[in-house]
């Protein structure tokens, strides 16, 4: 099964309407990892997310649990010794992406973000949703799947 790194503007836009990002996590087709600190900082921006979907407080609520259900949360101590090295491919970049590169070393795995300075860093693959969606799935409305039906 593929796996990715979460970047917390993946979660953001699970909240919007009709979501295809939400459909993805939900979809359990990946496992998904992100670190401890994410589900605060999602927390932290509430008022902004519920404002810019439209969503109520309780489903925002609910939402979130679902999402939690469904993604891997990884303490920082686990990836602690990739940081330095994170942090310094990622200075020039967005020194607070660091933790997302740092955990993905410390998997092996590529990060799944729509901010485009992870591409720019040459430590771990990157993809975006829409990477994703065309060259990984099929969606169709039955549901999702791997595409070659794996």
């Amino acid at each position: 099964m593929k796996a990715f790194v979460l970047d917390t503007n993946i979660i953001f836009s699970s909240f919007l309407k009709n979501s295809t990002t939400r459909k993805i996590i939900l979809s359990d087709i990946f496992d998904l990892f992100v670190p401890e600190f994410l589900f605060t900082e999602i927390k932290k921006y509430e008022e902004i997310i519920l404002k810019k979907s439209r969503m109520k407080k309780d489903n925002f609520e609910l939402l979130l649990l679902l999402l939690q259900s469904h993604i891997a949360v990884i303490p920082l101590s686990t990836f602690s010794g990739y940081l330095k090295e994170a942090e310094e491919e990622m200075e020039n970049l967005d020194i607070k992406d660091a933790p997302f590169i740092a955990l993905a070393l410390k998997l092996k795995l590529p990060v799944w973000s729509n901010d485009l300075h992870f591409k720019k860093q040459k430590k771990v693959e990157a993809y975006t949703t829409d990477e994703i969606i065309t060259n990984l799935l099929e969606i169709e409305s039955e549901g999702i799947r791997l595409k070659n039906g794996k």
